[in-house]
């Protein structure tokens, strides 16, 4: 048996037999660590740009909408492709293991083509959908350029992650993105001020930042350290695998294309009330993101243990990683929550020292924190359905919180409540989804699941 024959059997052996807490949480660790460097230099963006003004500060909110639609899409062929990998390799099926990444890889990269093209076309009618008012409109667009060149790398940067999360290489997925999330925080001050690129800067920051985390990456698989191999050759050549690898990453396609749908009608409701509460509502946002790194880091350490259990016909695995995940990510939110809420005008204040942005943003993010435990659940509940092979259910959660709930919440609320209204219709609609969440994910593991804190099946 040839040594790379024996560390794929080792690490089967490991992914299906080692103590389920522990190996959820050596897998999560690494990806909190990437999720916490991608929420700073995130955060960072809109830190170094926040000294530009407030409407640069709410440009970046407005852009941001870019981003979420290469995350839906690179998501969406790495979620998909991810999950169908850890399930692959679980069975013991290289070939089509092979296959899905290949597939997912240079879909990924195609879909941040088509991106860039309609980005480049629509130009400021585009950044004008998103939300950018007359005063936005500039900063939005020398930002926009940017993000749009490097968006087949963001795209596709995400389906190598994701794959080396599913294969459960989350030190190697790691080791990339927080290598190119550390790149980006030294470069936005240098290209912002040094080089006085102003809000170009950053967006070029961000830009070269993907670029180089992408080529760490690829450069796994390019070495050989992965089980998997990406060729064109390996490419998908009927319609059923595209169809399966599109239906089971659909889920993730919906959570963050319906995430930014939120976001544009966010910024239309709250440009309502001035660029100040854009603003405002777009850094209340970024600080939300950095708290949920810990608990959708967890769930990204669990989605292989689920996979691979799964793939092995272990439901009793399944519901002990899926119980794991929501225990850690409720404590951590509690957490983060009291955080958040004991410190919310300093930590608005952090990204822009205005007062009207402090007064808003402070607000907004006390609610959000009384959420938060109701979404880690969500969460954890709509990615076990996806890697189970659910994704309807799962897709009905993400429908729930986003289309069901909260647009429509964001809609009505403010115009009987006024600024209230978009400041509370997060975590409203958070808790409306716990309820539709929590009956779909017990239905699949049953009554003696719950009373034991998933040690039956």
């Amino acid at each position: 048996m040839k040594a790379s024959d024996v560390d794929s059997q080792k690490h089967y052996i490991r992914m299906t037999t080692a103590p389920v807490g522990p190996l959820v949480m050596s897998l999560g660790l690494p990806a909190i660590m990437t999720l916490l460097i991608s929420s700073i230099y995130n955060l960072a963006d809109t830190f170094f740009v926040g000294r530009l003004g407030t409407s640069a500060t709410a440009a970046v909110g407005v852009v941001f909408s870019i981003p979420m639609v290469l995350n839906a899409l690179g998501f969406l062929v790495g979620t998909g492709a991810s999950s169908l990998l850890s399930q692959f390799l679980g069975a013991k099926k290289q070939k089509e293991a092979d296959t899905v990444v290949s597939t997912g890889f240079f879909l990924g990269f195609s879909f941040g083509i088509a991106v860039a093209l309609v980005g480049f076309i629509t130009g400021s009618s585009l950044m004008r959908l998103l939300g950018a008012t007359d005063t936005i409109l500039p900063y939005a667009m020398d930002y926009g350029r940017y993000i749009f060149i490097g968006g087949p790398f963001a795209a596709s940067t995400l389906t190598l992650a994701q794959c080396l999360r599913g294969e459960g290489l989350s030190r190697q997925c790691m080791i990339g993105q927080v290598s190119g999330g550390v790149l980006n925080m030294i470069l936005d001050p240098l290209f912002i001020f040094v080089f006085h690129l102003g809000i170009k800067g950053a967006a070029i920051a961000t830009a070269l930042s993907q670029i180089i985390a992408w080529g760490i990456l690829l450069s796994y698989y390019l070495r050989g350290i992965t089980q998997v191999r990406i060729s064109i050759r390996n490419m998908a050549r009927t319609g059923m695998e595209y169809r399966k690898l599109f239906i089971t990453g659909f889920p993730s396609l919906c959570r963050h294309g319906t995430n930014m749908l939120s976001n544009v009608v966010l910024n239309w409701v709250a440009g309502g009330w001035g660029d100040a509460a854009i603003a405002a509502m777009s850094v209340a946002g970024r600080i939300l993101y950095l708290s949920n790194s810990v608990s959708n880091g967890i769930g990204q350490g669990a989605q292989p243990v689920i996979g691979y259990a799964h793939g092995a016909g272990n439901k009793k695995r399944v519901g002990e990683a899926f119980w794991v995940t929501v225990k850690i990510g409720i404590l951590s939110m509690c957490f983060f929550g009291a955080i958040g809420y004991i410190f919310a005008p300093q930590l608005i204040g952090i990204f822009r020292d205005d007062p009207e942005v402090i007064r808003i943003g402070a607000l907004a993010l006390r609610l959000i924190c009384f959420g938060m435990p109701f979404a880690t659940f969500m969460a954890a509940a709509s990615t076990l359905l996806q890697v189970i092979g659910q994704p309807l259910n799962s897709s009905i959660l993400v429908f729930s919180r986003q289309l069901f709930f909260y647009i429509p919440i964001l809609l009505i609320l403010p115009r009987l409540i006024g600024l209230l209204g978009v400041q509370a219709a997060g975590p409203l609609a958070d808790a409306l989804t716990f309820l539709v969440a929590l009956p779909i994910a017990l239905k699949y593991f049953g009554r003696p699941v719950l009373k034991s804190g998933g040690q039956n099946s």
